[in-house]
């Protein structure tokens, strides 16, 4: 997929590998870890009171901005160690280069959007307090620079313009359909972790943890069972015994699977900018 590229552009290149490696080293992870603080907050105070069905974003969003900030620095870390070899004109480091800036392109989508769902909607219907934050979070650069690092690094090099495009098609679709592979992966374990019984509503109408906390050993207690018991959208017990729900499996495959599959579109980026036709 690539062409040959001149002197000037394996310079671009080069200074766009170190640009990329340190920013994604010194600076985004601390972008990263602002936008999750300042959303999880706005959970913990303005959304979970409210609707415990928020609460799963918590664990879910601590871990999945921490696997991205960690594969910010990998990702940063091996773009300058493979400045040298891009500038060299080696196929396989521009094409692995290319990879490397996906993650933050897809990883700064992921980001992005649970900021608007917890920190700037709106939902009046459940009660929820208007909100108190305004304005872009400060992840917003990591997916813009990301995409800049990686536009360049794709069209760096003497293609025509015609190719340039056809190539701009499945390299830019490939990222968009991860990053919204991923975000349904976020919902479908959202919903997948949660354990209505850990939650009740308060003289204030307020939803409060349960002080009576589900037994280990009671199937409401647990994921892969809860929905046996409880019908699947309004979380009402239903029966003692249990009733297969077909809605666990698919919670769970719509959930991890998804991460899975988000994963795999983002490794198969530099594999595709190998192919010579």
């Amino acid at each position: 997929m690539f062409n040959e590229t001149s002197k000037m552009q394996r310079i671009i290149i080069t200074v766009v590998a170190v640009v990329a490696g340190l920013y994604l080293i010194m600076l985004a992870p601390t972008q990263a870890m602002q936008t999750l603080k300042i959303a999880m907050d706005q959970a913990f105070v303005r959304l979970i009171p409210h609707d415990a069905d928020f609460y799963p974003a918590i664990p879910i969003l601590a871990a999945t901005y921490s696997i991205w900030i960690i594969l910010y620095v990998f990702a940063g870390s091996l773009s300058l160690m493979l400045a040298k070899k891009l500038y060299d004109g080696e196929k396989w480091a521009r094409a692995t280069a290319l990879g490397l800036y996906a993650i933050p392109a897809v990883g700064g989508i992921t980001m992005v959007i649970p900021w608007f769902v917890l920190a700037l909607a709106e939902y009046p219907e459940k009660g929820v307090p208007p909100a108190t934050i305004s304005g872009m979070p400060p992840a917003m650069p990591i997916m813009l620079l990301g995409l800049l690092f990686y536009y360049i690094i794709l069209f760096a090099d003497n293609d025509s313009v015609k190719n340039k495009f056809l190539k701009l098609i499945p390299f830019t679709g490939i990222g968009v359909v991860s990053g919204m592979v991923f975000m349904n992966g976020q919902h479908g374990v959202r919903y997948f972790i949660h354990i209505p019984g850990n939650f009740i509503t308060n003289a204030q109408g307020l939803i409060t943890a349960n002080p009576d906390l589900l037994p280990f050993t009671s199937p409401l207690a647990h994921s892969i069972t809860n929905l046996d018991h409880l019908h699947w959208q309004t979380f009402e017990f239903l029966s003692e015994q249990m009733v297969y729900s077909p809605q666990t499996l698919a919670l769970l495959l719509g959930g991890y699977l998804n991460y899975a599959s988000s994963a795999i579109l983002v490794l198969a980026i530099p594999f595709m900018a190998m192919k010579k036709k």
